[in-house]
C-alpha cells in the first residue's frame, strides 16, 4: 500500500503534526508521487487564502488520483469547516487524532521527514483573539512540552542549524503555564542559549503582552538573535477590539530599551490594516508608529471575516478595498510582506463551489501537465504541482487571449514575436498541443499552430 501525505501550508506546528504522522509509517509505503498512492492525506488548512488553495489541491488530487485511492481531509480546515467538506464526494474527513489511530507502526524504520529548523515549544491557544477562528481548532487548550525534551529537539537540530527557531503553534509568551504553574520562556530560553552558546535562536509567535517576562533574557543572550513579536495594532481602541487589550506605551518602552541594549537583535512583527472600527486617521497613527523605527520585519495582513469569529459579527466593518489600499502602503513605505484576503466574490463562495470551479477547471487540462520533478517532494510543501497547474491555467489563458486577438497577418506577426520573447519554445509547444486537441474550431487551431510553432 502507498501513502502519499500533502501539505497546503508551511506552517511549523503543522509541518511537526506531518512529521508525527510520518513516523508511525513505514518507508517503503510511503511516496511522494499521488497519482499512483492508494491512501492519499491532505493536511488542509482554514486561514486566509490557505482555505481556497486547500480546497483546489483536494480536487486537483481527487481529479487525478487513482478512482480507487483514498482520499483522507484533516488539519484546522476539517476541523472548522467539517460539514461543508462531507459534502464533496469521494473523500473522508478525520481530525488529526482519528487519522493517528489508523496507522499503527509495522516495523522499527525510520520514516522520512519534512525537516525544518523549528522546535514546537507547545500547542493551543489561551487568547481569544476576536479575528482568530485558532481557540476554536484547539479548544482553547494550551499544551507545553517539558523543557528536557524542548533540549532534546535542539541538540538534535543543533548537529546541523546555525539558527534553531523556537516556537509554539500560536503563543510561545504562555509557554509551561500547564507544565509549571507559570509561565517558563525566560528559564528556557536562558537554558538553551547557555548550552548552545554558538547556535542563533529566534522567538517566534510571542505576545507582547509578555514582552517584560523575557526582556532581561534576551538582553543576557546575543545569541538569540530575533524576536517576532506580533503587536497587529497600535490603536487602544482596535486592541480591546481584537480582543488583545495591552499597553502599547509599557511595550514601545521595552522596545527602545531592546534597541539600546541590543541594537542587533532583529525585531519582526505583524500588523492588520482594515479591522473594524479602523478609521483613516487610526490607520494614520499606525503609519507613524511604525516608522518610529522599533522594527526591523514588518509583515501586513488585510483583515479578511474567518468563520466563527467574533469579529465577523462586528457592525464598522472597514470596505475590502480600503484595507488592501491601506496594506499596500504599508508595504511600500516598509518593504513589508503582504498578506491579502481573498476577493469578496471568493468569501462569499462555499467550500462546495470552490471544490467543484477547480475539480472541472483542472478536468481540462492533460494530467501530467508538469513532469515528475515537479511533483510533491518532501523538500518542498506538498501541493507544489496543484499549485503550478493553476498558474499555467492563467498563462494559457493570456496566450488564447494573444491569438484570438490577432486577426491579420501584421497582429500574428507580432503575436508571435512577443509569445516567443516571454515564454520558452517547451511552454508554446505544450499549449499548442492543449489548443490542437481541445474544443476550439478549426480556423483558431490553424492560427495557432502558425504563431505558435512554425
Amino acid at each position: 500500500m502507498k501513502i502519499a501525505l500533502i501539505m497546503c501550508n508551511d506552517m511549523h506546528a503543522d509541518l511537526e503534526k506531518a512529521n508525527i504522522l510520518l513516523a508511525k509509517i513505514p518507508n517503503s509505503d510511503i511516496t511522494t508521487d499521488y497519482t499512483i498512492a492508494d491512501v492519499i492525506i491532505i493536511y488542509a488548512c482554514a486561514f486566509g487564502s490557505n482555505k481556497s488553495y486547500s480546497v483546489k489541491v483536494i480536487a486537483d488530487v481527487r481529479m487525478n488520483a487513482k478512482s480507487d485511492a483514498k482520499v483522507i481531509v484533516t488539519g484546522c480546515l476539517a476541523q472548522v469547516f467539517r460539514k461543508d467538506l462531507e459534502y464533496i464526494p469521494n473523500i473522508q474527513v478525520k481530525s488529526f487524532g482519528e487519522l493517528l489511530k489508523c496507522f499503527e507502526k509495522k516495523d522499527e524504520t525510520t520514516s522520512k521527514s519534512i525537516r525544518q529548523n523549528t522546535v514546537i515549544i507547545s500547542e493551543g491557544c489561551l487568547y481569544k483573539c476576536s479575528y482568530c477562528v485558532y481557540p476554536k481548532v484547539c479548544g482553547g487548550k494550551y499544551k507545553s512540552k517539558p523543557i528536557e525534551q524542548i533540549i532534546d529537539e535542539v541538540r538534535v537540530l543543533n548537529e546541523t542549524e546555525s539558527t534553531i527557531c523556537i516556537s509554539g503553534a500560536q503563543e510561545t509568551s504562555e509557554y509551561g503555564v500547564d507544565l509549571y504553574k507559570k509561565p517558563q520562556i525566560s528559564r528556557l530560553m536562558a537554558q538553551i542559549a547557555e548550552e548552545f552558546p554558538n547556535t542563533k535562536f529566534i522567538i517566534g509567535w510571542y505576545n507582547p503582552s509578555r514582552l517584560g517576562n523575557i526582556i532581561q533574557t534576551i538582553i543576557n543572550h546575543d545569541n538569540i538573535s530575533e524576536i517576532m513579536l506580533h503587536i497587529e495594532h497600535n490603536d487602544p481602541e482596535i486592541l480591546r477590539k481584537m480582543n488583545r487589550s495591552y499597553d502599547i506605551v509599557s511595550i514601545s518602552d521595552y522596545l527602545r530599551i531592546l534597541r539600546e541594549k541590543r541594537p542587533d537583535l532583529i525585531i519582526s512583527t505583524e500588523v492588520i490594516v482594515g479591522f473594524p472600527g479602523e478609521t483613516d486617521e487610526k490607520f494614520d497613527n499606525l503609519v507613524l508608529y511604525l516608522s518610529q523605527g522599533y522594527f526591523d520585519d514588518i509583515a501586513v495582513a488585510s483583515y479578511e471575516k474567518v468563520e466563527g469569529t467574533n469579529a465577523t459579527k462586528m457592525n464598522d466593518q472597514v470596505p475590502k478595498e480600503v484595507a488592501n489600499k491601506r496594506m499596500e502602503v504599508i508595504q511600500k513605505k516598509f518593504n513589508a510582506t503582504c498578506y491579502p484576503a481573498p476577493s469578496a466574490e471568493e468569501e462569499s463562495e462555499t467550500i462546495n463551489d470552490i471544490y467543484l470551479k477547480a475539480y472541472y477547471l483542472l478536468k481540462g487540462m492533460p494530467k501530467k501537465v508538469l513532469n515528475n520533478e515537479a511533483m510533491q517532494k518532501y523538500s518542498n510543501i506538498a501541493g507544489v504541482d496543484t499549485k503550478s497547474k493553476l498558474e499555467f491555467e492563467k498563462e494559457f489563458e493570456k496566450i488564447v487571449s494573444i491569438i484570438s486577438n490577432a486577426r491579420d497577418e501584421l497582429a500574428s506577426k507580432r503575436a508571435k514575436k512577443y509569445l516567443t520573447t516571454v515564454y520558452t519554445k517547451e511552454i508554446l509547444t505544450f499549449a499548442n498541443e492543449i489548443i490542437q486537441g481541445g474544443a476550439f474550431k478549426p480556423g483558431f487551431k490553424s492560427k495557432a499552430k502558425n504563431i505558435l510553432i512554425e
